[in-house]
């Protein structure tokens, strides 16, 4: 068993639940997916998923060489505001999600208890604590 990282803006969970919330692979098949937590063992790619943001605004992730990257428009980076958990979980569940592109996020069907969890007090501490980054455009 590896530990694998789940990021959210919940803080205190003592079980981590399957839910619905942006689900990989476009809307058109959205609704054919249950409910999953999703997970990754690239902790910054966990915590670039951890808060709301939205791709309409012009923020987008990227991954190049192993370097996970937020972009956000300058007009858009209060929302690197929030705080954030990263949640290490038991990866013993959890299977590739063909739906993402990147092939770094994993998702499980089961509740799962964490191992830990570490608070942040943004998104941009998050990022520079695991190794990401955030480029302003």
């Amino acid at each position: 068993m590896k530990p694998i990282y789940h990021g959210t803006t919940k803080k205190g969970l003592d079980i981590i639940r399957p839910f619905k919330r942006y689900t990989p692979g476009g809307k058109d098949v959205a609704d054919s997916i249950p409910a999953r937590i999703y997970a990754s063992y690239e902790p910054a790619f966990a915590v670039a998923h951890s808060f709301p943001w939205s791709s309409e605004d012009g923020i987008d992730i990227t991954t190049e060489d192993g370097l996970v990257t937020i972009v956000v428009p300058t007009d858009k980076q209060a929302v690197l505001e929030q705080e954030v958990c990263i949640y290490t979980l038991p990866d013993d569940t959890f299977v590739p999600t063909s739906e993402e592109e990147t092939g770094l996020t994993y998702h499980s069907l089961e509740e799962i208890k964490p191992i830990d969890c570490e608070y942040f007090g943004s998104v941009n501490e998050a990022m520079e604590k695991t190794g990401g980054q955030i480029t302003l455009v």
